[in-house]
Protein backbone atom coordinates (compact mmCIF):
# COMPACT_ATOMS: atom_id res chain seq x y z
CA UNK A 1 0.00 0.00 0.00
CA UNK A 2 2.62 2.47 0.78
CA UNK A 3 4.37 1.59 -2.39
CA UNK A 4 1.45 2.11 -4.28
CA UNK A 5 1.30 5.67 -2.45
CA UNK A 6 4.35 6.99 -3.32
CA UNK A 7 3.71 5.55 -7.17
CA UNK A 8 1.06 8.23 -7.28
CA UNK A 9 2.87 11.26 -5.30
CA UNK A 10 5.74 10.83 -7.99
CA UNK A 11 3.74 10.62 -10.80
CA UNK A 12 1.68 13.67 -9.71
CA UNK A 13 4.91 15.61 -8.92
CA UNK A 14 6.03 14.79 -12.52
CA UNK A 15 2.58 16.11 -14.34
CA UNK A 16 2.98 19.11 -11.32
CA UNK A 17 6.59 20.17 -12.68
CA UNK A 18 6.28 19.39 -16.22
CA UNK A 19 2.98 21.82 -17.10
CA UNK A 20 5.02 24.26 -15.41
CA UNK A 21 7.68 23.92 -17.36
CA UNK A 22 5.29 23.81 -20.88
CA UNK A 23 6.51 26.04 -23.65
CA UNK A 24 3.35 25.42 -25.45
CA UNK A 25 1.09 27.95 -22.79
CA UNK A 26 -0.27 30.91 -24.82
CA UNK A 27 0.90 33.13 -21.98
CA UNK A 28 4.39 32.88 -22.91
CA UNK A 29 3.60 33.76 -26.25
CA UNK A 30 1.52 36.74 -25.29
CA UNK A 31 4.57 38.12 -23.00
CA UNK A 32 6.88 36.80 -25.40
CA UNK A 33 5.66 39.79 -27.98
CA UNK A 34 4.83 42.47 -25.20
CA UNK A 35 6.24 45.95 -25.97
CA UNK A 36 6.05 48.92 -24.16
CA UNK A 37 4.66 51.92 -25.56
CA UNK A 38 4.77 55.73 -24.97
CA UNK A 39 2.69 58.43 -24.22
CA UNK A 40 2.24 62.46 -24.24
CA UNK A 41 0.49 63.57 -21.45
CA UNK A 42 -1.51 67.12 -21.52
CA UNK A 43 0.03 68.81 -17.99
CA UNK A 44 -1.47 72.10 -18.52
CA UNK A 45 -4.13 73.48 -21.96
CA UNK A 46 -3.10 77.52 -21.73
CA UNK A 47 -5.03 78.29 -24.49
CA UNK A 48 -7.56 76.10 -26.71
CA UNK A 49 -9.26 78.36 -29.07
CA UNK A 50 -8.77 80.92 -31.65
CA UNK A 51 -10.15 84.16 -32.19
CA UNK A 52 -10.55 84.87 -35.93
CA UNK A 53 -10.68 89.15 -34.43
CA UNK A 54 -7.05 88.31 -33.66
CA UNK A 55 -4.69 86.19 -35.82
CA UNK A 56 -1.80 85.98 -33.35
CA UNK A 57 -4.33 84.44 -30.90
CA UNK A 58 -2.94 81.13 -29.94
CA UNK A 59 -3.73 77.33 -28.66
CA UNK A 60 -0.90 76.56 -25.70
CA UNK A 61 -0.12 73.11 -24.18
CA UNK A 62 2.59 71.74 -21.83
CA UNK A 63 2.91 67.89 -22.37
CA UNK A 64 5.51 65.58 -20.91
CA UNK A 65 6.71 62.24 -22.47
CA UNK A 66 6.96 59.18 -20.90
CA UNK A 67 8.36 55.88 -22.60
CA UNK A 68 9.97 52.26 -21.32
CA UNK A 69 13.36 54.18 -20.58
CA UNK A 70 11.63 57.54 -18.72
CA UNK A 71 12.10 59.43 -21.71
CA UNK A 72 15.27 58.18 -23.27
CA UNK A 73 13.45 56.80 -25.99
CA UNK A 74 12.09 60.22 -27.15
CA UNK A 75 13.41 62.02 -30.55
CA UNK A 76 10.66 64.23 -31.84
CA UNK A 77 7.50 66.00 -31.67
CA UNK A 78 5.86 66.47 -34.50
CA UNK A 79 3.02 69.43 -34.34
CA UNK A 80 0.44 69.70 -37.12
CA UNK A 81 -2.96 72.07 -37.76
CA UNK A 82 -6.22 70.34 -39.80
CA UNK A 83 -8.89 71.92 -41.53
CA UNK A 84 -12.05 70.16 -42.95
CA UNK A 85 -9.78 67.07 -43.55
CA UNK A 86 -6.50 68.67 -44.68
CA UNK A 87 -3.62 68.94 -42.37
CA UNK A 88 -0.13 70.40 -42.46
CA UNK A 89 3.12 70.37 -40.06
CA UNK A 90 3.47 73.61 -38.38
CA UNK A 91 6.84 72.41 -36.53
CA UNK A 92 8.83 69.14 -35.26
CA UNK A 93 10.13 69.77 -31.68
CA UNK A 94 13.30 68.24 -31.37
CA UNK A 95 13.98 66.29 -27.84
CA UNK A 96 16.91 69.27 -26.85
CA UNK A 97 13.99 71.44 -26.72
CA UNK A 98 12.25 69.77 -24.10
CA UNK A 99 13.43 70.29 -19.83
CA UNK A 100 13.30 68.10 -17.40
CA UNK A 101 9.96 68.23 -15.04
CA UNK A 102 9.27 67.41 -11.55
CA UNK A 103 8.68 64.31 -12.18
CA UNK A 104 12.46 63.12 -14.00
CA UNK A 105 10.76 63.77 -17.39
CA UNK A 106 10.83 65.39 -20.36
CA UNK A 107 8.60 68.30 -20.42
CA UNK A 108 7.72 71.32 -23.12
CA UNK A 109 5.36 74.08 -24.35
CA UNK A 110 3.72 73.73 -27.28
CA UNK A 111 2.30 77.40 -29.06
CA UNK A 112 0.08 77.46 -32.57
CA UNK A 113 -1.09 80.44 -33.55
CA UNK A 114 -4.04 81.10 -35.80
CA UNK A 115 -1.91 83.07 -38.45
CA UNK A 116 0.40 79.99 -38.59
CA UNK A 117 -2.77 77.58 -38.97
CA UNK A 118 -3.79 79.96 -41.78
CA UNK A 119 -0.23 79.98 -43.70
CA UNK A 120 0.44 76.26 -43.33
CA UNK A 121 -3.34 75.40 -44.80
CA UNK A 122 -3.48 78.43 -47.53
CA UNK A 123 -6.15 79.22 -45.98
CA UNK A 124 -7.49 83.09 -46.87
CA UNK A 125 -10.61 85.08 -44.02
CA UNK A 126 -13.13 83.72 -45.99
CA UNK A 127 -12.74 79.99 -45.61
CA UNK A 128 -13.28 79.72 -41.93
CA UNK A 129 -15.56 81.32 -39.51
CA UNK A 130 -16.76 80.63 -35.90
CA UNK A 131 -17.67 77.16 -34.67
CA UNK A 132 -14.96 76.22 -37.12
CA UNK A 133 -12.31 73.93 -36.00
CA UNK A 134 -8.80 73.72 -36.55
CA UNK A 135 -7.63 71.02 -34.73
CA UNK A 136 -3.79 70.21 -33.31
CA UNK A 137 -2.29 66.89 -33.52
CA UNK A 138 1.07 65.55 -32.23
CA UNK A 139 3.00 62.80 -33.13
CA UNK A 140 5.69 61.31 -31.00
CA UNK A 141 8.60 59.86 -32.73
CA UNK A 142 11.01 57.50 -30.63
CA UNK A 143 14.94 56.91 -31.64
CA UNK A 144 13.81 53.22 -32.27
CA UNK A 145 11.18 54.09 -35.01
CA UNK A 146 8.31 54.15 -33.46
CA UNK A 147 5.73 56.18 -33.84
CA UNK A 148 2.44 57.04 -31.55
CA UNK A 149 -0.16 59.74 -32.48
CA UNK A 150 -4.09 59.79 -32.04
CA UNK A 151 -5.23 56.73 -33.35
CA UNK A 152 -2.72 55.14 -30.99
CA UNK A 153 -4.91 56.29 -27.86
CA UNK A 154 -7.28 54.53 -26.78
CA UNK A 155 -10.13 55.62 -23.90
CA UNK A 156 -7.94 54.67 -21.09
CA UNK A 157 -4.83 56.87 -22.22
CA UNK A 158 -7.53 59.62 -22.78
CA UNK A 159 -8.79 59.62 -19.53
CA UNK A 160 -8.27 61.87 -16.20
CA UNK A 161 -4.50 60.02 -15.36
CA UNK A 162 -2.52 59.73 -18.97
CA UNK A 163 -4.52 62.41 -20.25
CA UNK A 164 -2.84 61.44 -23.63
CA UNK A 165 -5.20 62.36 -25.99
CA UNK A 166 -2.70 63.56 -29.20
CA UNK A 167 -5.32 65.65 -30.41
CA UNK A 168 -6.95 68.89 -29.47
CA UNK A 169 -10.37 70.25 -31.09
CA UNK A 170 -9.18 73.63 -31.25
CA UNK A 171 -12.48 75.86 -31.62
CA UNK A 172 -12.18 79.22 -33.91
CA UNK A 173 -14.16 81.94 -31.91
CA UNK A 174 -15.54 85.31 -33.29
CA UNK A 175 -14.66 88.04 -29.60
CA UNK A 176 -14.83 91.59 -31.39
CA UNK A 177 -11.65 93.35 -29.71
CA UNK A 178 -13.32 96.78 -30.72
CA UNK A 179 -17.01 97.87 -31.02
CA UNK A 180 -19.11 96.04 -33.49
CA UNK A 181 -21.21 99.13 -35.16
CA UNK A 182 -24.69 97.44 -35.74
CA UNK A 183 -28.12 97.31 -33.92
CA UNK A 184 -28.38 94.78 -30.87
CA UNK A 185 -31.80 93.76 -30.01
CA UNK A 186 -32.18 92.86 -26.55
CA UNK A 187 -35.06 89.78 -25.79
CA UNK A 188 -35.11 89.94 -21.80
CA UNK A 189 -37.16 87.77 -19.69
CA UNK A 190 -38.38 87.30 -15.81
CA UNK A 191 -39.10 84.18 -14.78
CA UNK A 192 -41.45 84.83 -12.57
CA UNK A 193 -43.18 87.30 -14.31
CA UNK A 194 -42.75 90.24 -11.27
CA UNK A 195 -39.67 92.46 -13.49
CA UNK A 196 -36.40 92.46 -13.15
CA UNK A 197 -36.65 93.59 -9.38
CA UNK A 198 -33.64 96.52 -9.69
CA UNK A 199 -31.62 94.27 -12.09
CA UNK A 200 -30.40 95.98 -15.09
CA UNK A 201 -28.35 95.81 -18.48
CA UNK A 202 -26.20 98.57 -18.87
CA UNK A 203 -24.82 99.60 -22.58
CA UNK A 204 -22.31 101.81 -22.79
CA UNK A 205 -21.56 103.70 -25.34
CA UNK A 206 -18.35 106.20 -25.76
CA UNK A 207 -19.22 106.82 -21.86
CA UNK A 208 -22.60 107.16 -22.29
CA UNK A 209 -25.29 104.51 -20.47
CA UNK A 210 -28.49 103.25 -21.15
CA UNK A 211 -30.29 100.89 -18.91
CA UNK A 212 -31.87 97.89 -20.15
CA UNK A 213 -34.90 95.98 -17.64
CA UNK A 214 -38.07 94.81 -16.71
CA UNK A 215 -40.28 97.00 -14.98
CA UNK A 216 -43.09 95.31 -12.63
CA UNK A 217 -45.74 96.33 -14.89
CA UNK A 218 -43.94 94.71 -18.08
CA UNK A 219 -43.91 91.66 -16.04
CA UNK A 220 -42.14 88.36 -17.82
CA UNK A 221 -40.79 89.88 -20.85
CA UNK A 222 -39.54 93.32 -22.51
CA UNK A 223 -38.37 93.78 -25.83
CA UNK A 224 -34.83 96.93 -26.74
CA UNK A 225 -33.18 97.81 -28.92
CA UNK A 226 -29.50 99.92 -28.72
CA UNK A 227 -28.04 100.88 -32.29
CA UNK A 228 -23.84 101.41 -31.87
CA UNK A 229 -22.91 103.63 -34.63
CA UNK A 230 -19.96 103.73 -37.04
CA UNK A 231 -16.72 105.47 -35.54
CA UNK A 232 -17.63 104.14 -31.64
CA UNK A 233 -14.83 104.00 -29.70
CA UNK A 234 -15.43 102.56 -26.34
CA UNK A 235 -18.38 99.90 -26.03
CA UNK A 236 -19.54 97.88 -23.16
CA UNK A 237 -22.42 95.82 -21.49
CA UNK A 238 -22.67 95.62 -17.99
CA UNK A 239 -25.38 93.29 -15.94
CA UNK A 240 -25.85 95.39 -12.68
CA UNK A 241 -27.69 92.91 -9.88
CA UNK A 242 -30.62 93.13 -8.59
CA UNK A 243 -33.22 91.06 -6.12
CA UNK A 244 -33.96 88.08 -7.92
CA UNK A 245 -31.24 87.44 -10.01
CA UNK A 246 -32.15 83.79 -10.09
CA UNK A 247 -34.89 84.76 -12.72
CA UNK A 248 -33.24 86.76 -15.05
CA UNK A 249 -32.71 85.65 -18.75
CA UNK A 250 -31.58 87.50 -21.60
CA UNK A 251 -30.75 87.22 -25.47
CA UNK A 252 -28.56 89.97 -27.70
CA UNK A 253 -29.10 89.82 -31.05
CA UNK A 254 -26.49 91.08 -33.49
CA UNK A 255 -27.15 92.95 -37.05
CA UNK A 256 -25.30 94.83 -39.10
CA UNK A 257 -26.48 98.77 -39.46
CA UNK A 258 -27.87 97.79 -43.04
CA UNK A 259 -29.78 95.11 -41.10
CA UNK A 260 -27.48 91.96 -42.82
CA UNK A 261 -25.80 89.31 -40.92
CA UNK A 262 -28.28 88.57 -38.03
CA UNK A 263 -26.75 86.22 -35.56
CA UNK A 264 -27.01 85.89 -31.51
CA UNK A 265 -24.02 87.79 -29.99
CA UNK A 266 -25.04 86.61 -26.60
CA UNK A 267 -27.46 84.36 -24.25
CA UNK A 268 -27.06 84.62 -20.71
CA UNK A 269 -29.10 84.28 -17.25
CA UNK A 270 -30.30 82.88 -15.15
CA UNK A 271 -28.07 84.43 -12.48
CA UNK A 272 -25.57 86.55 -14.82
CA UNK A 273 -22.33 87.12 -13.71
CA UNK A 274 -22.42 91.24 -12.26
CA UNK A 275 -20.41 94.55 -12.81
CA UNK A 276 -18.36 92.61 -15.41
CA UNK A 277 -18.44 93.61 -19.60
CA UNK A 278 -19.81 90.75 -21.18
CA UNK A 279 -18.29 88.99 -24.15
CA UNK A 280 -19.79 88.94 -27.43
CA UNK A 281 -19.82 86.56 -30.55
CA UNK A 282 -20.26 88.42 -33.91
CA UNK A 283 -18.83 86.17 -36.52
CA UNK A 284 -18.03 88.67 -39.82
Amino acid sequence: MKNYIKTILLTFMIGFVSSCEDPDNPIYTVLEDYTKGAILRTIEIESGEFNSYDLNSFFAATIEEQDAENGALLQSVDVYVGFKGAEALIETIQSSAFTTGPFGLPRTRIQVTLQQGINALGLSSSDYTGGDTMPIRLALNLTDGRVFTSQDAGGALQGSFFNSPYAYNTVIKCIPNAPQAGTYKVDMIDTYGDGWNGASLDFVIDGVTTSLSITQAQGASNSETVTVPSGTSSFEVIFKSGAWDSEVKYTITYSKLDGTNTQVALSDGPTPAADTPKIFSICQ
